[in-house]
């Protein structure tokens, strides 16, 4: 509803239905997903871990293509940018492409929260799995998704991860599970090690640099430069919500929030057009209004508080950890097409009543 009273009054309808070009996440798409979430609702615990295991596949087979364009195997295209190094040898600063890895989606960001998603999922069912031989399959997804996740270089991901791990430790020291989670432990450290020698990572660099930010925000120094040009963007965006505080300028608008044009930032070599808020939440709240960001938030809240019942109930906690995995890494990164279904999906299943799953249980016994 609040995104309908959004598109009345936006800047302009047609890109509130449809969405930004390139984006395509417009009233529309808000319908679709919801869709989704509600007829994942329908899905029964039967099922449930047939569909989460269609996730893993899926998953699986972004990998293996992200891997081939990691190390340039069976010619698959490569895509990359240039930045700027300083060079020992010369003694100056050079251009040097450094390769993208992004699987079959458009941004390595969007590939580290899509690898997110099923590494959270493939940990979570290594905790849950009783069996040996399915507790090694599982494990050698977490291995598989891990490196991947650490190839894309997407450091909100990798916060998200700190998170699904820390509220699996909870969840292993409450079920005395401690021995698998420093499996799970090893396995991260492990891949995280190989990614490093291999040279195919540089986040645990960005990691250190997100550190010494977070200290200085602390502080009181805002620097634009911050979160990779993030600050600047949330600085502008913030100073800009009192205008658009009630209805927003409209869904997937950001790039109409600024009086009608799009937020610019002018560089030395170029000028950068910003169409989206880096923050979901901030995405919301400037683009569909308050009300809209209060029903989202009620949305995720209700979910998450099924999922962790859901894992004190049955304890099961693979539900759960997708959705505070994502919900974490939204602070810095941007909803997309290519990923948003698969946690709406898992909204979807979090939400469904348990008083269903007793029925099923009961009529198994």
């Amino acid at each position: 509803m609040f995104g309908a009273i959004s598109t009345y009054f936006a800047f302009d309808r047609q890109i509130a239905l449809y969405g930004c070009w390139g984006r395509y996440e417009g009233l529309f798409s808000i319908l679709y997903y919801l869709s989704l979430m509600l007829l994942s609702t329908f899905v029964s615990d039967k099922y449930k871990k047939i569909v989460v295991n269609c996730i893993l596949i899926c998953g699986a087979i972004q990998a293996g293509y992200a891997i081939c364009q990691c190390f340039k195997w069976l010619n698959v295209k490569q895509f990359g940018k240039a930045i700027k190094v300083y060079d020992e040898s010369v003694h100056a600063t050079v251009f040097k492409q450094q390769p993208w890895i992004l699987g079959l989606t458009n941004n390595p960001n969007f590939f580290g929260t899509y690898m997110l998603l099923c590494l959270s999922y493939s940990i979570g069912l290594f905790i849950d799995s009783k069996k040996v031989i399915k507790s090694s399959f599982y494990a050698l997804l977490t291995a598989l998704f891990m490196f991947c996740l650490l190839a894309s270089n997407t450091t909100s991901a990798i916060i998200g991860l700190i998170f699904v791990v820390i509220f699996v430790l909870i969840k292993a020291i409450k079920n005395k599970l401690i021995i698998k989670w420093f499996v799970l432990l090893f396995i991260l450290v492990s891949m995280t090690v190989l990614a490093i020698n291999l040279d195919k990572t540089t986040l645990v660099n960005d990691i250190a640099t997100t550190g010494t930010e977070a200290t200085e925000i602390a502080k009181g120094n805002f620097d634009d430069s911050y979160g990779t040009k993030r600050m600047y963007i949330w600085k502008r965006t913030v100073e800009i919500i009192p205008k658009h505080f009630l209805h927003g300028v409209g869904v997937d608008s950001f790039h109409k929030a600024f009086n009608g044009t799009a937020l610019i930032r002018k560089t030395s070599t170029k000028t950068i057009l910003y169409d989206k808020a880096h923050n979901e939440y901030l995405q919301i709240l400037i683009t569909q209004g308050i009300f809209a960001l209060l029903a989202y938030l009620v949305v995720y809240g209700y979910a998450v508080y099924r999922g962790i019942r859901h894992s004190i109930k049955y304890n099961e906690i693979y539900l759960v950890l997708p959705i505070i995995g994502y919900l974490i890494q939204a602070f810095f990164n941007i909803s997309v097409i290519e990923v948003a279904p698969l946690f709406w999906m898992a909204l979807g299943l979090c939400c469904r009543n348990d008083t269903n799953g007793d029925r099923l249980k009961m009529c198994q016994k």
